[in-house]
């Protein structure tokens, strides 16, 4: 455990005093590595841990929260929740919810690029104190500058190096800002802050899950949303979330970036020290993004460097030497500066120099930075100064010594360090209605300015004032509204994700919903589902969010509810393997094994297999295909989703929180202990978590590495289509869940993927953001025809289209499981392929996976009413199945009476009962009789033995007792309470005749003793006599005989009373047991009188270690083979011996330490064996390999697994063996002092323990040994002659291990097994260099004894994985089971224990089937739930059940639980003979029994003999069968065709024949060729040709051709024919001319078209009009015209108005021509007037100003075009 030290400081002028805190100190040992202290910087350790058997006991402690703002925009909250956030103004970093803690941060851009922000100046209120600190190095304190360090109102303020400003206060707050290379910041506060802080250092509630919880209560989705949230200024733009990668823009960049940054990651680095306490990934990713983006890498990089250089300081590892060759600390250091780690801080400033320095009184970890020379001091400048030459300050500015500098009226000068200023400060600004402007100048001290204006999004923030700010204020009541103008305050909206929401409105926030109300979220608390997800090559995030890649190819436990914080019984284990692609590291797809209470399921490539471990338990789950995904739903409230491919996906309700465990974390909304390995130890490599949840021990741990490194160009690939997510599509979804974590997951896999699968790896990292956006309530149709896609088709039936693609899911779709149709199922949430039912089948049924209508659903949901619309038509449900109307659901019996569950209407089950219709047999109306007062169900519900004298009789029956009296006898019974009663009733006769019992009230039926006097047996009353003559046989007076129950009868006489008495026992003589083994205590030969006599056992373990019968411990290593044990009783033939490396010659043993025991002329052999790479236990009995459990020749053995167990029951011998441990118990009152070996003699003494064979007692045990070597024939590697000399060894300074002390907390075993010589040896193996590995040995030897007198010791759980036991397949490993394991054979056996009568139990530490299952067999060590055999179908079939399959009769064994089968018997067929061509003999199965065959004849047409010949033109080969019906002939027959030149043609075709004449293909046949006939006709040829062709002829044609000689026109009056070369003009048309040319035979016409000119009579002189020679134009003389268009400006005047300037007047101009001439038509003179006039012309407005400044609007005309116009002349008369 770190010990945490919390500072409270106070500091007075004089004197600084400093209090030290020590809150923990607890040592932590976790892998043989103990964490020291930490520096005061570094949080506490949130628990302590204690192991306890091998597992981390762990307690919470208070603990300490750190927030970090390293690099100008990465956060760590004090929940160390990481996230980058690109500010643009004051923020509250982290506050109390008292406003007595405050800390606020300018973050600036300080860059080109929006993502390069600075942390410029940091705001710090404490209590009423308020602290500015500056980036270039000034410190203010309540708004005025300090020289450091200060110490005031318990604050103190330092500077421990050049690069770090300190701040401490005795609330329990420190911060350390540190100055160079960039502006950093680390907050730390102490336990009580818990659930008290808030800002952008979150909540400190240690739940990561809701640190980006605002001040208005929601908690925001995206660092962006919530980071604006914590603006004080309402003047401030919200900023938005970067997601691109810095790197992508610079090659360079990123290559420097590489290389540098990799050096944290070096295990050869000096940072290697430090990785096993700071995992140093997290700051490579820094390091790469901040060296990228800076526009000054090289101070970037530095940055991060002394960042992870800070926090392995504060984790308690100095790093020394680091700065070397990477950031020389010469650049960083002025030229009059030194660099050093450790720098002195103490009078060392210019601050110091007028009063004395308080740091001198503080003592800290001295950090790193530039000091100075002796002499010199230190200015904020970083210079080494005379005292002389230290500056002034003032706002922010440095003052040099004698300078004077103006502010608006305020005049300073730095005098000796200090300014001297007169003068005040004005300034007036415009402000918007309704702002007003406020001077602070003129508003005196402590004025609140602008720095406090409220806007809608900062009205519930405190103001924290550090100076007065001059600005634009709404009044009092307004707030800004945020787009530049004031509105009231009760008129703001909600704000969540940067959107604006109105009072009333609702968002979902997770699975709760937050309401707006007066600005501010009240949103329910909800306990919500866990999720945890897996995808693509090894990503996971935990249930508490938790983001981390591990990889590996073993069986992981994926989540599990069998977990030590879970009280309850376990439901479930997901347990995934990895299966990788090709060659690469990647995965390709994922095994997945669930396993629950009764079944297991197994998934792979899209299979589906289920296990009934227990077939008769009732199914508590249910699988389901929906979209593209498996999902697998159990009645606990767990949820599995697979999509088939490399993505998992586990919801848990909220009842797992804090149950569950495994590589998804413990759901416990902590996401900081989630790295919980199995053993309960919290660990930081995320390998060692990972490593730690394997199924087995045997496979191999695998490293993560950088797929990309060695790609570069398939890293540049996977950019560019990664990029996607960083893309528009995803845009909506960026603010909700941050894109960064799927984008970098994106790249590594498609580097990883082999090029087959780099769209698959690709497409399924989009897809996991895909996902998580939909379930942030964002839905992206994101695939296309060439991005990923789906195909849904694939389900479509033929001719329909009803399966669609859905990108997230179909959450309202109406399924037989779901009829209404509710909306919100997460599951059905999923994107896939979904149906789009029709009307008539609008349900989808989950099982068929079909739309169906209601009545043909199979699926259903219990709590969902199955009925039509109309509700006439319903279903019942039960247990997940559908049941119509009157179908019965199920039947059962309820004590005497049965009932059967009825689907009734309304979809309700009814149910109904009648007496069930059993007849009771004679046996269970015995039972039924009013034996005991309890009612006779309950015996027969629950039946159980009575132990009688040592006999068992079952509940109800009943032993006979030597007591007659009148024909009444004395019975002890088993009652229903299973105790032993005493009844008088009538003699049984025989034994068949169901006893009778007597009525007490019957004057015939002795009375039944009374409970409390059971001694006494009276007789019925009768006449009085001396001896009791009525019993059988008769007895005198006061003669005794042995009663039985250890009880001595006397007769009383007076008829037939008798007196009842115990048996007196003899007192025992005890003598102590000098082995330290406890008394053991046996019956003597009347089964009475108890005898106590010691125990003689003899140990052995580690092929060196022996203790004898009588404890005496010796040391003896000898490759031969030793008498053990050697019976020296004439009468008994028994010996054991042992060999310490015995080779057997059996093919799997191997050679190791064996037992050979011999009895009734029979060898057992105890070895070793190699079974699946495992060792394990061989049993040879007469050198035959045998399994337990086994009984032969008096011998029975049995095994626990682990040891076996061998069982004399004749001699009482028992003896364990277990690889290299052993231990012989021996009945002392048989083998007290007839026993010789190297086990001793059992004798109750320990001077004769050392005897040699012929019966001398000597010192020395080795020579001892020696002289039992058996002298027969032994294993080559014993070498008799040549004994090596024992090393004595030196373990006096040997430290015991803590495996060896375990033995000392076994205290419950101390009593009965004396530990010492254990210990002893357990010491001695580990101090041996030779053979260290024994400790276990010695412990488990101990442990075995302690079992053997029924004390349980789970010694391996204390041994930290030492010694673990390993079992095989799905065998458990338990420290106390039973030497004996039930299996399927000898579960119905009653054990029959040594007769030794001894009730203590005998525990031995074995492998063992988890509870509720049982072994099958001694062999195979399979478990299973249910005994039966395994048919094969995969059902379980009940011994002796017989049944038919594959036409075999087959039946289960009862004995063997082996299936035998043999054929179904068939009745023959009689012989038949096949005599007709092409028939053979076949066998046929027959029709009424497919199991049984005929003979019969069928034909082959391969047998028969076949003349092929071929057909004619014109004709077809036909087949007919011959008479006998088999074999074909073949015929020709017509086809019906013509036939011409060797070509067929078919009925009215044409035939070509000759040229001059048309053939054609006829119906009819000719009778002699039998084709058909052809017809044939003379061409017809044509004799006139059209107009403009003539007929020419041609030799070799029939007919004349027509040839075209001239061209024809088509005229409306009809067609004209024109010869070439003449041209002709129609009569109506003289301006169109058409001629005919010919060319290479083709004849063109073409037309040509005279134009006139525009022709205007008017402007002709009279009677000039005439036409032109070809009668086409008119002409004329022309008229002479002189008119155009002048423009003139002037001035308008109207009614007194004139415009203001002149306007140009456009107007018509010129001459144009007039006449007068007679008309002889008209008999008159004809007049003609053309004037020049306008011809266009438009209105035109224009402004007028009259007196008084008034203005009016006037209209005129103006012309646009002149033209000479007729006007009509009015007729003058003459």
């Amino acid at each position: 455990m770190h010990p945490q030290r919390q500072l409270s400081l106070y500091v007075s002028r004089q004197s600084l005093l400093i209090q030290r805190d020590l809150l923990h100190s607890l040592p932590k040992l976790v892998y043989n590595r103990t964490f020291e202290g930490l520096d005061l910087n570094h949080r506490i350790i949130e628990s302590a841990s204690t192991c306890q058997g091998g597992h981390w006991s762990c307690i919470s402690l208070p603990c300490s929260g750190i927030c970090n703002i390293d690099g100008g925009f990465h956060i760590t909250t004090f929940d160390n929740k990481r996230f980058n956030f690109h500010g643009n103004c004051h923020y509250v970093l982290a506050k109390n919810t008292d406003d007595t803690f405050v800390v606020i941060g300018e973050i600036v851009q300080c860059g080109t690029s929006r993502t390069m922000t600075c942390l410029k100046n940091v705001l710090v209120t404490l209590g009423r104190t308020t602290i500015k600190i500056c980036s270039c190095g000034n410190i203010y304190m309540n708004n005025f500058i300090v020289k450091l360090p200060v110490s005031k109102d318990g604050i103190i303020i330092f500077r421990p190096s050049t690069f770090f400003i300190k701040i401490l206060s005795s609330t329990g707050v420190q911060i350390q800002v540190q100055m160079k290379p960039v502006m950093q910041l680390s907050i730390t506060v102490n336990h009580s802050y818990q659930n008290r802080t808030s800002g952008l250092c979150g909540n400190f509630n240690n739940i990561q899950t809701d640190d980006f919880r605002t001040v208005t209560g929601a908690v925001e989705d995206s660092a962006s949303a919530f980071g604006n949230s914590w603006k004080t200024r309402a003047s401030c733009f919200d900023v938005e979330d970067s997601f691109e990668d810095p790197c992508s823009n610079s090659v360079d960049k990123e290559k420097f970036a590489q290389q540098w940054c990799s050096l944290l990651s070096n295990t050869s680095s000096v940072f290697a020290a430090c990785h096993s306490v700071v995992e140093p990934s997290v700051y490579i990713k820094k390091c790469m993004y901040d060296t990228c983006n800076s526009e000054k890498s090289e101070v970037a990089l530095c940055s991060v460097l002394s960042t992870y250089s800070r926090d392995c300081a504060a984790a308690g590892v100095s790093l020394k030497g680091w700065r070397q060759g990477i950031c020389d600390p010469s650049e960083e250091c002025p030229e009059t500066m030194v660099y050093n780690y450790s720098v002195k801080y103490c009078n060392q400033s210019c601050r110091s120099l007028d009063e004395p320095d308080p740091l001198c009184e503080v003592q800290i970890a001295p950090m790193e930075g530039c000091g100075c020379p002796e002499g010199t001091y230190l200015n904020d400048e970083e210079e080494c100064v005379t005292p002389d030459d230290c500056p002034c300050y003032y706002k922010g500015k440095i003052v040099q010594p004698g300078n004077s500098f103006q502010e608006d009226k305020l005049m300073c000068k730095c005098i000796q360090g200090r300014l001297d200023c007169i003068g005040e400060t004005v300034l007036v600004k415009d402000c918007p209605a309704p702002m007003y402007y406020f001077n602070c100048s003129s508003a005196g001290p402590g004025a609140t300015g602008s720095e406090c204006q409220k806007s809608c999004k900062t009205q519930d923030m405190h103001c924290y004032v550090t100076e007065c700010a001059s600005g634009c204020m709404c009044p009092d009541g307004l707030v800004l509204d945020g787009s530049g103008g004031c509105i009231p305050k009760d008129q703001c909206p909600c704000v969540h994700g940067g959107q604006f929401y109105k009072p009333g409105e609702t968002i979902k926030v997770d699975c709760n919903t937050c309401t707006c109300n007066k600005r501010e979220w009240n949103c329910t608390d909800n306990p919500c589902k866990g999720t945890c997800t897996v995808y693509g090559n090894g990503h996971y995030m935990s249930f508490d969010g938790e983001k981390f890649d591990f990889l590996g190819d073993c069986d992981y436990i994926l989540a599990q509810d069998f977990c030590p914080n879970n009280k309850d019984a376990g439901t479930f284990r997901i347990v995934i393997q990895n299966n990788a692609c090709g060659k690469s590291l990647s995965i390709c797809s994922l095994k997945i094994t669930l396993i629950f209470e009764s079944s297991e399921i197994r998934l792979l490539e899209g299979r589906i297999q289920e296990i009934a471990t227990d077939p008769g338990a009732e199914k508590n789950y249910q699988v389901d295909l929906r979209g593209g995904y498996i999902v697998i739903e159990t009645n606990q409230g767990m949820n599995f989703m697979w999509d088939q491919k490399t993505t998992v996906i586990v919801h848990v309700a909220p009842s797992f929180q804090g149950k569950v465990c495994g590589l998804c974390g413990d759901f416990d909304g902590r996401s900081r202990n989630d790295f919980t390995t199995r053993g309960q130890s919290m660990e930081m490599s995320i390998q060692e978590f990972g490593n730690s949840w394997k199924i087995t021990s045997t496979c191999s741990n695998v490293n993560m590495t950088d797929l990309c490194a060695d790609q570069p160009f398939k890293a540049s690939l996977g950019q560019k289509h990664c990029s996607i997510i960083k893309s528009n599509i995803f845009e909506a979804c960026h603010s909700k869940v941050n894109p960064i974590p799927y984008y970098e997951s994106c790249i590594s896999d498609f580097c990883g993927c082999d090029s087959v699968g780099d769209c698959e790896c690709f497409c399924t990292s989009v897809a996991a953001y895909s996902r998580s956006c939909s379930r942030a309530g964002v839905c992206i149709n994101w695939r296309t025809p060439a991005i990923c896609p789906v195909f849904c088709d694939y389900y479509n039936p033929p001719d329909k289209h009803e399966w669609f693609y859905k990108p997230c899911g179909a959450p309202c779709l109406k399924t037989c499981r779901n009829p209404q149709g509710k909306c919100g199922n997460l599951l059905y949430s999923l994107e896939g392929c979904y149906p789009e039912c029709s009307p008539d089948k609008p349900y989808f049924d989950e099982e068929s996976r079909e739309c169906v209508s209601l009545p043909n659903c199979t699926s259903c949901d219990p709590e969902q009413k199955l009925c039509t619309e109309d509700s006439k038509e319903c279903l019942c449900c039960y247990n997940g199945k559908t049941y119509a109307l009157n179908e019965t659901v199920y039947s059962q019996a309820y004590g005497s009476k049965c009932g059967d569950a009825v689907c009734g209407p309304d979809g309700e089950i009814i149910k109904t009962f009648i007496p069930c219709r059993t007849p009771s047999t004679p046996a269970q109306e015995a039972q039924m009789q009013p034996v005991t007062s309890k009612p006779p169900s309950s015996m027969v519900a629950t039946p159980c033995f009575c132990n009688d004298n040592g006999q068992l009789i079952q509940m109800g029956e009943n032993v006979s007792l030597p007591v007659n009296v009148s024909g009444h006898c004395a019975y002890s019974i088993c009652n229903a309470s299973c105790q032993i009663e005493l009844i008088w009733a009538e003699c049984k006769i025989g034994h068949t005749e169901a006893l009778k019992t007597c009525d007490p009230n019957s004057e015939a039926c002795p009375l039944a003793p009374a409970p409390s006097a059971p001694s006494q047996v009276p007789a019925a009353i009768g006449t009085p006599v001396s001896d009791c003559l009525g019993l059988i046989p008769p007895r005198k007076f006061n003669e005794t005989w042995n009663f039985g129950n250890c009880q001595i009868a006397t007769c009383l006489g007076e008829g037939n009373n008798i007196k009842l008495s115990s048996v007196t026992c003899p007192p025992q003589q005890l003598k102590l047991c000098v082995n330290g083994f406890p008394f053991t205590k046996r019956y003597d030969e009347t089964g009475c009188c108890e005898v106590f006599e010691c125990q003689c056992i003899c140990s052995g373990w580690g092929n060196e270690h022996y203790v004898t019968f009588d404890g005496t411990y010796y040391n003896f290593k000898e490759n031969c083979t030793y008498v053990l044990v050697q019976s020296t009783h004439p009468d008994t033939h028994f010996w054991i011996r042992i060999d310490n490396y015995y080779c057997s010659a059996i093919d799997e043993a191997i050679c190791s330490m064996s037992l050979l025991i011999f009895h009734s002329n029979s060898v057992v052999v105890l070895t070793q064996a190699m079974e699946h790479g495992k060792e394990t236990n061989l049993i040879l009995f007469n050198d035959t390999k045998i399994v337990p459990d086994i009984s032969k020749n008096g011998i029975r053995i049995t095994s626990s697994g682990l040891y076996v167990i061998v069982e004399i029951p004749e001699l009482e011998v028992y003896v364990s063996y277990s690889r290299l441990a052993f231990y012989i118990k021996l009945p002392f009152r048989k083998f007290y002092n007839s026993t010789m070996g190297l086990c001793g003699t059992c004798t109750n003494q320990k001077f004769d323990d050392a005897m040699k064979r012929n019966g001398e007692v000597i010192e020395s045990f080795k020579e001892m040994a020696l002289d039992w070597k058996f002298p027969g024939p032994t294993n080559r590697y014993c070498n008799p002659g040549v004994s090596e000399p024992a090393e004595i060894e030196d373990h006096q300074h040997c430290e015991p291990s803590n495996l060896c002390k375990i033995i000392w907390n076994l205290t419950e075993c101390h009593s009965v097994v004396h530990p010492q010589p254990y210990y002893e040896a357990c010491v001695a193996s580990g101090c041996s260099e030779q053979y260290p590995s024994s400790e276990c040995q010695s412990m488990q030897t101990y442990a075995a004894l302690c079992g053997l007198h029924g004390v349980c010791v789970d010694w391996r759980r204390q041994a930290n994985g030492q010694c673990e036991a390993s079992c095989v397949q799905d065998q458990v490993y338990k420290p106390c089971g039973e030497a004996k394991r039930d299996t399927c054979f000898s579960r119905g056996v009653i054990r029959k224990t040594l007769p030794s009568q001894n009730s203590t139990p005998v525990f031995v530490e074995g492998c063992y089937c988890p509870d509720g299952k049982i072994l099958l067999n001694d062999h195979d060590g399979i478990c299973v739930s249910v005994c039966g055999c395994t048919a094969q179908d995969g059902s379980v079939k009940q011994p002796r059940e017989a049944w038919e399959h594959d036409c075999q009769y087959c039946t289960c064994d009862e004995e063997t639980l082996n299936i035998s089968c043999f054929p179904r018997p068939c009745a023959k067929s009689p012989p038949i003979n096949c005599t007709k061509e092409g028939f053979v003999h076949k066998i046929k199965t027959r029709l009424d029994d497919p199991c049984c065959t005929d003979t019969v004849c069928e034909c082959d047409i391969k047998t028969c003999i076949i003349n092929k010949t071929g057909c004619d033109l014109g004709f077809q080969p036909v087949v007919a069968i011959s008479e006998d019906g088999c074999c074909p002939i073949f015929s020709c027959i017509p086809k019906g065709v013509c036939v011409s030149e060797g070509v067929e043609f078919k009925p009215g075709a044409t035939v070509p024949k000759s040229s001059c004449e048309d053939c054609v293909c006829t119906d009819e046949q000719d009778v002699v060729t039998q084709t058909n006939h052809i017809r044939c006709v003379p061409v017809k040829c044509q004799t006139t040709c059209q107009q403009g062709f003539r007929s020419v002829e041609e030799d070799g044609q029939c007919c004349s051709q027509c040839q075209q000689v001239a061209c024809v026109a088509n005229f409306p009056f009809g067609n004209v024919t024109i010869e070439v070369g003449k041209s002709y003009k129609a009569p109506y048309d003289n301006c169109t001319q058409y001629t005919c040319t010919e060319s290479a035979g083709q004849f063109s016409l073409t037309s040509t078209v005279k134009v006139c000119l525009p022709f205007e009579e008017s402007n002709c002189v009279p009677g000039t009009v005439d036409v032109t020679s070809d009668g086409c134009c008119k002409t004329c003389i022309d008229l002479p015209h002189k008119c155009k268009r002048n423009v003139k400006e002037q001035y308008i005047v109207h009614n007194n108005c004139k415009s203001a300037a002149p306007v140009p007047v456009p107007f018509c101009e010129g001459t144009c021509s007039t006449y007068s001439v007679y008309s002889f038509e008209a008999s008159e003179m004809e007049h003609k007037c053309i004037c020049c006039h306008e011809k266009r012309s438009h209105e035109v407005k224009v402004e007028l100003v009259c007196s008084e400044h008034k203005t009016v609007q006037f209209t005129y005309m103006h012309v646009d075009e002149c033209g000479c116009v007729e006007t009509k002349c009015p007729k003058r008369r003459t």
